[in-house]
C-alpha cells in the first residue's frame, strides 16, 4: 500500500519500508505493510495514495432521505 504522512510521527521503519523510523509531514512511502497502514490511516497520520500518487478521498454513502410514513414508524417503535 502506498501512503503519505500528514504528520511527523515516530514510527516502525521496517514496516515502512524505510530507512529511519522518523517520519517527516509529507514522506511518502510505497508498499508499505498493509496492517501497519490501516492502523496509521486510522489514527489521521497518513493517507493512502492512489496509483497517480494523489490521495484517495473517501465517497460519502448515498442514502435517500426517509419518508414521512418511515419517520413515523420509526417513532412509534422508539415509544
Amino acid at each position: 500500500m502506498n501512503i503519505k504522512a500528514l504528520w511527523g510521527f515516530v514510527g516502525n521503519a521496517e514496516l515502512l519500508g524505510a530507512d529511519s523510523p522518523k517520519v517527516k509531514s509529507g514522506q511518502e512511502f510505497q508498499n508499505v505493510d498493509e496492517e501497519y497502514a490501516h492502523v496509521l490511516l486510522g489514527k489521521g497520520l497518513a493517507v493512502e495514495l492512489d496509483a497517480n500518487g494523489k490521495p484517495k478521498l473517501a465517497k460519502p454513502k448515498n442514502t435517500k432521505p426517509a419518508a414521512p410514513d418511515e419517520n413515523k414508524a420509526a417513532a412509534e417503535k422508539a415509544a
